[in-house]
């Protein structure tokens, strides 16, 4: 389904160009893939999933720089809540847990995350204050990541996996699994937290 082909709905750069080709070749992919997720995650964990595909609806004059699907456990819609997301930036795949700057009980959040320093080291996610940018740090960062959400109002708080276009996993083909897999395993962490934080 995934492939390196995938990238070139990034080589044009009109906004009407690109939400077409986006439409055409990305979206269904997010769709089937989108689907077996929410059947895997309502299996495995007896609850509600929602997931929504960006339609970059409010873009008007640029076009976006990345594209995605988001699952989270709130039907009010994801951006205010801990979220799941699977998207292209032009250079590469990711995945990402993202608990944003304007998330509804923000700080009730942080003594959660704190807790799983540990972890997200241990199974080497990346970690980043920004989801503009596609670039995600070592986990050996998190303390500095972690800081800056706990004193700039302005951060966020995003744990990840990419996956460059140019790496051999890509160029060989096949790598459904992997992104399917890493989806998974990152969602238990905003399963876990959700539990102790409801919205």
């Amino acid at each position: 389904m995934f492939k390196k082909s995938d990238f070139e709905v990034f080589d044009d750069d009109t906004l009407s160009g690109r939400l077409e080709l986006i439409r055409q070749q990305l979206d269904p992919k997010f769709q089937k893939i989108g689907d077996e997720l929410m059947t895997a995650l309502e299996e495995k964990y007896q609850a509600q999933f929602y997931m929504k595909i960006a339609k970059h609806q409010r873009r008007t004059k640029n076009p976006p720089p990345d594209t995605w699907l988001a699952i989270n456990q709130n039907k009010r819609g994801y951006k205010k809540t801990p979220h799941v997301e699977l998207g292209l930036w032009p250079d590469r795949y990711f995945i990402t847990l993202s608990l944003l700057a304007d998330i509804n009980k923000r700080s009730e959040y942080y003594p959660l995350i704190e807790k799983m320093k540990d972890r997200i080291i241990k199974e080497g996610w990346g970690v980043s204050n920004d989801h503009t940018q596609p670039e995600l740090f070592n986990a050996n960062s998190y303390d500095d990541v972690f800081k800056r959400y706990l004193s700039v109002k302005s951060s966020d708080f995003v744990i990840g996996f990419t996956l460059n276009k140019d790496s051999d996993i890509v160029s060989e083909g096949n790598f459904d699994t992997l992104l399917f897999d890493k989806f998974m395993k990152l969602s238990q962490l905003m399963v876990e937290i959700n539990e102790q934080v409801v919205n």
